[in-house]
């Protein structure tokens, strides 16, 4: 087995597991301390969590969990806001912002037959008039238009507006669509104008409680929601600035009275469950100390609270907001796919990203807790990042989450323990150049990589590991393979391939010599490699041998083949000692008549009739120079034979005599 430098760290089980029909399972508890190194498979992030949301204060579903559960508003807002008390808040104004507004201009119109007071002076708007009101110098410019389109007036006005009806205002968004507001709707120059709801407390909160919980919850749930929004709102609030709260999710979100399209049709208003909820609990909030307590909520906090701010805030077992706790929930569990390219951004100069390592988690239920830290593996070095920060780049429901393992959705797919691999022997671990991860299992291993992750077994595996595993021939890009015909088994790797046959065993194959082979047709044109690839003895080149031949390369010949009577005669002669490195591989002669093969220092020549001879030197020269084969002296038939200073070599139609010591080729 193989040994690891991080065995020592004594991961549990990590990821999710699938079933034999590729669904996702329940994922185990990972110790916090552990890293998780997990590649881009596919160029993404299959994601699973918990949990909408920050999870600090109220859960929204654990409310309304509890509430059907028999559980009143108070029990649950003591459940979730601990050591707060009962206070008591009296209706009073508070100073919206409403974000969707801050514009160079804002659109006003009456939305009913009442008209509309502007500021405190006697001038109106009237219905189907339209009111747009724009920045000018440090004051505010107004064009006033009616319904067909024609100006009925202008007008200016100093730094603000207020506008004011007994039906409230309808303000029209950039998307053509328009929400009522009730109060009054106060305009304040600006590069960007401010634009600001002054409404009564309990009448802010109609436009809250249905916009941050369901109107369908539970009446109980409900109260909770209002009497969290009242307190909430009362904690932030800004006396020193233009407004008192926003609108949207970096407060707590508010929707107006009335929302109609672009058409005029009314598509959403204040419910009356929700309203209901806030009559009967109008003025109450939670105090703590003696000030109004800061009750964050959000929609699920997938089964744990999350430590806030505040002592009240604190981290705590939630199984009212867990998985499957409440009817129709569908945040406390979930799952996403993510681009890598997600992640880019915050690779900066660091290239692009492919993996992530999650580094930190709180400890607190499922996965191991929700992820504190986390590296961001870019193609150019990795980068720091907090589990938030993931979430936030991610698009996340939460930073309670687990990246799916690839190593075990593939032993899902092969079937498990019961499949070819059968049981673990290892926890899955990530690998020491921390590009992937790893789990060894009684029938082979799975390896993770930005490649994929694919199951090495057997003879193939052992030769890998001979390689230096990941580090030698790169990560697998391929499973355990049956070859094509049969006959034996393959692995690609990043670097080459693995081949095993029953008679030749397990041996690499790489580089030039990989795609000489591949061009020949794998094992179906040189049969299975009976060698890995190895230097030649004189350190110039490499080889490797196959059942039907070799193929040997060098930098200066790149990668041929060579085979059968021809292989044997350049073998006889010392390989790449003898006649150098092949220059082509083997090639045909015109109308069956044989095959030969080009070295450095000469050629083989083979024919059926004449066997296999090199031809070399001065007496390759002259016969290349009658016409080779096709010339009158044909085919070799002998090797060269030295007598003295003489060489004599014997063709079909005579025999070349090379003298040494005249350097000449004369034909006997």
């Amino acid at each position: 087995m193989r040994t690891r430098t991080r065995l020592t760290r004594a991961l549990a089980a990590t990821a999710v597991a699938l079933t034999a029909t590729g669904t996702l399972a329940t994922l185990t508890t990972l110790p916090a301390h552990a890293d998780e190194v997990r590649p881009a498979v596919g160029g993404s992030f299959a994601v699973v969590g918990h949990g909408y949301g920050h999870g600090i204060g109220m859960s929204q579903w654990g409310a309304q969990s509890r509430a059907l559960s028999g559980q009143s508003y108070r029990t649950v807002l003591d459940f979730y806001y601990p050591g707060t008390s009962v206070g008591n808040q009296p209706d009073r104004t508070l100073r919206v912002g409403l974000t969707a507004f801050a514009n160079a201009a804002v659109a006003v119109y009456a939305p009913s037959a009442a008209q509309l007071t502007l500021s405190s002076s006697a001038e109106k708007l009237g219905p189907g008039e339209r009111l747009v009101v724009a920045p000018a110098g440090d004051g505010l410019a107004a064009t006033v238009t009616a319904a067909d389109g024609s100006e009925v007036r202008r007008q200016t006005w100093g730094g603000t507006v207020s506008v004011s009806g007994p039906d409230g205002v309808l303000l029209q968004k950039g998307d053509g669509t328009f929400v009522r507001y009730d109060g009054t709707v106060r305009i304040v120059t600006g590069a960007k104008l401010t634009v600001v709801n002054d409404v009564p407390l309990e009448t802010y909160l109609r436009g809250v409680v249905p916009a941050e919980s369901p109107s369908s919850f539970h009446p109980e749930a409900l109260k909770a929601q209002a009497v969290a929004a009242r307190s909430y709102a009362m904690s932030v609030l800004r006396p020193q600035a233009l407004t008192d709260i926003c609108d949207t999710t970096a407060c707590q979100v508010y929707r107006g009275e009335e929302v109609r399209d672009r058409n005029g049709v009314t598509t959403w208003s204040t419910p009356a469950s929700t309203n209901a909820a806030i009559a009967a609990t109008a003025g109450e909030i939670r105090t703590y100390g003696g000030q109004v307590a800061f009750t964050q909520f959000s929609s699920s906090n997938g089964g744990w609270t999350v430590t806030g701010s505040k002592p009240y805030l604190t981290a705590r077992a939630d199984p009212f907001s867990g998985p499957g706790a409440a009817a129709g929930a569908s945040v406390a569990d979930w799952s996403a796919t993510v681009p890598a390219k997600t992640f880019d951004a915050a690779c900066g100069n660091a290239g692009t990203a492919t993996g992530l390592v999650v580094t930190g988690r709180d400890g607190r239920g499922d996965y191991g807790g929700r992820v504190t830290t986390a590296k961001l593996v870019c193609t150019g070095g990795t980068v720091n990042l907090t589990g938030t920060r993931i979430r936030q780049l991610g698009g996340l429901r939460s930073d309670w989450f687990s990246i799916v393992s690839a190593v075990q959705q593939r032993y899902g797919a092969l079937g498990g323990a019961q499949g070819a691999l059968g049981a673990a022997t290892s926890a899955e671990l990530p690998t020491p150049n921390g590009l992937g991860s790893y789990q060894h299992f009684a029938g082979g291993s799975i390896y993770a990589s930005a490649a994929g992750a694919y199951d090495v077994r057997g003879a193939i595996r052992s030769e890998w590991a001979r390689l230096g595993w990941e580090n030698g021939l790169g990560f697998p890009t391929t499973g355990d393979t049956r070859t094509p015909r049969g006959g034996g088994y393959f692995n690609h790797f990043e670097g080459g391939s693995v081949y095993w046959s029953p008679a030749t065993g397990a041996h690499a194959v790489r580089g030039a010599i990989r795609a000489e082979w591949a061009r020949l047709g794998w094992e179906t044109g040189l049969g299975f490699p009976t060698t890995s690839d190895a230097p030649t003895p004189n350190g110039a080149g490499w080889y490797t041998h196959f059942q039907g031949g070799s193929v040997y390369w060098s930098p200066a010949t790149g990668a041929h083949a060579v085979r059968g009577a021809i292989r044997a005669e350049w073998a006889r002669l010392g390989w790449e000692t003898g006649l150098g490195f092949p220059t082509t591989g083997d090639t045909a002669l015109p109308n069956g008549r044989g095959f030969f093969t080009r070295f450095q220092g000469g050629s083989v020549y083979w024919g059926p009739a004449t066997g296999a001879h090199a031809v070399r030197g001065a007496v390759y020269d002259a016969w290349a120079a009658q016409g080779w084969e096709n010339g009158s002296l044909g085919m070799p038939t002998g090797d060269e034979v030295w007598n003295g200073s003489t060489l004599t070599q014997t063709f079909q139609g005579g025999t070349l005599s090379f003298s040494s010591t005249t350097g000449k080729v004369a034909r006997v």
